[in-house]
């Protein structure tokens, strides 16, 4: 690119999938390195991000936007009538 500021998405076809490649290959390398992880440190982390909710401060509005997207999603399961 030759703006680092630019945004990958607006350029030229050739930059977004140039793009696209780099992520495909970090993901490659992400999923390589997790594989290569012995389980139980991963149940370990696991444990730890579990424990760590609680850590996370309430968030009013959060709550809230939750409470109106499950109102949602009963009242499209109770107009499907067959429970989703």
């Amino acid at each position: 690119m030759t703006n680092n500021n630019e945004c990958p998405a607006r350029g030229p076809k050739t930059q977004m999938l140039a793009f696209k490649q780099r992520w495909a290959r970090v993901q490659k390398a992400q999923a390589l390195e997790l594989q290569g992880l012995p389980m139980p440190l991963k149940f370990k982390q696991l444990c730890f991000l579990m424990d760590s909710f609680s850590l996370i401060p309430k968030d009013r509005k959060r709550e809230k936007e939750t409470n109106k997207i499950r109102r949602r999603w009963l009242a499209l399961k109770e107009r499907s009538g067959n429970g989703l």
